[in-house]
């Protein structure tokens, strides 16, 4: 096993642990860090996909089916399709648990390394940046906490909370915990480098997802202050995008490979490796179908048909978010000259699904694809983006347009536009409109995860029109067979658009319908049971003077 943190602490194993970190003897933490390179080791855990495997292989993509980007009913995994969720959710509690384990690593590194390095004699400036790294992934992962689950506890030292034997704790408000995240991302903004070693956040990562923080606390009708955050969240992305590269020049087909992994349009991504179970990229397994990878149980998930629906024939990004009749991949199957995709072959094993399509995006295909680069314990090397350039563009352009619902600031719509261009597509004429620019994201960052917390800013807007846009998107919509030959099963006019039962669906419109309960996910029940103050109402969290 690599050095990646493992002196501060071991994998969590329950729900419990997010409240009961194993403090480390203090000798062990006085004789580590003993140079700027110790210091960065132990940083290093922070984004990897080891420690973030619990959140990015058991819950992050999840929210692809809650979204109705990614169909896929079965268990208790599709309880997100259906937006109807359980406490007893296992992949809640994963989520929860893998997102505290970030942070406890990070909050270990606070607390524990600066006196240990100071007292190794090694120089402020590395402590700065060390700390600088710990609270910028800190504030990541009470963002997205604050989004999946809004009121969480705030927990800023585990190992205190161990030595007091007090491990009862509140939820904190979710005001409160934007409050955490901006002081966080706000140090790190100021004391990380504008360029860094591969994977490491910089200047750019913590502006970024101020940028990000501040839309969304604008996006809540009730606060007073959107105007400015809202003024915020647009300089703040200007500030990135005017730093970095520009986004036209970046191939989209190439950012879900190993070629793009820590890229110009990566700010912030889970670093995969070959390396055995849990450090590398399971989702060439859990994503392809089951005739395209050494392992593979990915046939049963598609691209919905509103997804697939909202792609122009000319947008090149549908065959690199999904594999549908005649697309062909030249990095697939190269042994054999590339793969056309088929609804259905026998020979090789290939079984039609609802959609008529399969998930492509982080599908590499064998390890023979790739040089033999692929593991054989789930693990491919492609990176899991968890924050792109693209986002900033659009982040910029929904800031200028602010609380309106249309935008003829020419900037803004110059900056959604470019990443159009890059997909070949025109671009909009004045004025843009909210929900033109809503549809963008989505064919931009479907099936990574991330289109659900758009969503969840159209909710703060207006409520009834986010639920009434995810029960817009008929996701019992599905194809089926429609002959009675069976060797037209790879026709795609063999196959008919079943809109309900009566038509050979499997589900009507009122077996999915989602409402604002389908928003917020519950406490998973273990932690309930753990500490069951969760249960009461969130408190304020008591800031100190730093």
């Amino acid at each position: 096993m690599p050095v990646l943190g493992s002196v501060l602490m071991g994998a969590m194993t329950s729900c419990e642990d997010f409240l009961t970190v194993d403090p480390q003897d203090k000798p062990v933490i006085e004789t580590y860090y003993t140079s700027a390179d110790r210091i960065r080791m132990s940083c290093a855990a922070l984004y990897s996909q080891w420690e973030w495997k619990n959140y990015s292989q058991d819950f992050q993509w999840k929210f692809d089916m809650l979204a109705g980007d990614m169909y896929y009913t079965y268990g208790e995994e599709g309880q997100f399709y259906f937006g109807n969720f359980s406490a007893n959710n296992a992949y809640l509690k994963q989520g929860w648990d893998g997102l505290y384990n970030i942070i406890a690593i990070a909050n270990t590194i606070i607390n524990d390394m600066p006196a240990a390095a100071r007292g190794n004699g090694v120089p402020e400036a590395d402590i700065e940046q060390g700390l600088a790294e710990a609270r910028c992934m800190r504030g990541v992962c009470y963002f997205l906490l604050s989004q999946y689950w809004g009121d969480v506890p705030i927990i800023t030292n585990g190992s205190a909370m161990v030595g007091s034997g007090n491990f009862q704790v509140p939820r904190n408000t979710r005001g409160s915990v934007y409050k955490f995240v901006e002081k966080d991302l706000e140090y790190a903004a100021g004391l990380l480098k504008e360029s860094d070693a591969a994977g490491r956040p910089t200047r750019w990562t913590a502006l970024a997802y101020l940028s990000k923080l501040h839309l969304t606390m604008a996006s809540h009708a009730d606060r007073a202050d959107r105007s400015e955050l809202y003024r915020k969240a647009a300089s703040e992305a200007n500030e990135v995008i005017e730093n970095s590269a520009d986004i036209k020049t970046i191939d989209y087909s190439t950012l879900f490979d190993k070629e793009g992994n820590n890229g110009p349009e990566s700010l912030l991504a889970i670093q995969c490796m070959v390396y055995g179970y849990g450090y590398g990229n399971g989702r060439n397994c859990a994503f392809s179908r089951v005739s395209l990878a050494d392992q593979a149980w990915g046939n049963g998930k598609g691209p919905t048909i509103s997804l697939q629906q909202s792609y122009a024939g000319n947008d090149m990004r549908a065959k690199w978010v999904f594999m549908a009749p005649g697309y062909y991949y030249p990095n697939i199957e190269r042994a054999k000259g590339g793969y056309t995709y088929e609804i259905f072959n026998e020979d090789r094993g290939d079984e039609a699904n609802e959609m008529l399509a399969h998930l492509k995006k982080y599908v590499l295909g064998h390890s023979a694809d790739v040089d033999g680069g692929i593991g054989g314990s789930q693990d491919a090397p492609n990176n899991i983006y968890l924050l792109r350039l693209a986002d900033v563009y659009f982040n910029y352009a929904e800031a200028v347009m602010g609380a309106a619902n249309s935008t003829s600031d020419q900037t803004a719509i110059d900056r959604v536009n470019a990443v159009r261009a890059r997909a070949g597509l025109a671009g909009y004429a004045a004025p843009m409109s909210w929900e033109q620019l809503m549809a963008e994201r989505r064919r931009e960052f479907a099936i990574e995860g991330n289109n659900w917390f758009d969503i969840l800013r159209w909710w703060y807007r207006d409520s009834n029109a986010a639920v009434s846009y995810l029960n817009s998107m008929n996701r019992h919509y599905m194809y089926v067979f429609n002959s009675s030959d069976q060797n037209m099963r790879n026709d795609f006019n063999s196959y008919r658009l079943a809109t309900g039962k009566d038509e050979g669906g499997q589900y009507d419109a009122s077996d999915i319908t989602l409402s604002n309960n389908s928003m917020v996910m519950p406490v998973p029940q273990a932690c309930l049971t753990a500490s069951p103050q969760l249960a009461d109402e969130p408190v304020e969290f008591e800031f100190t003077e730093e």
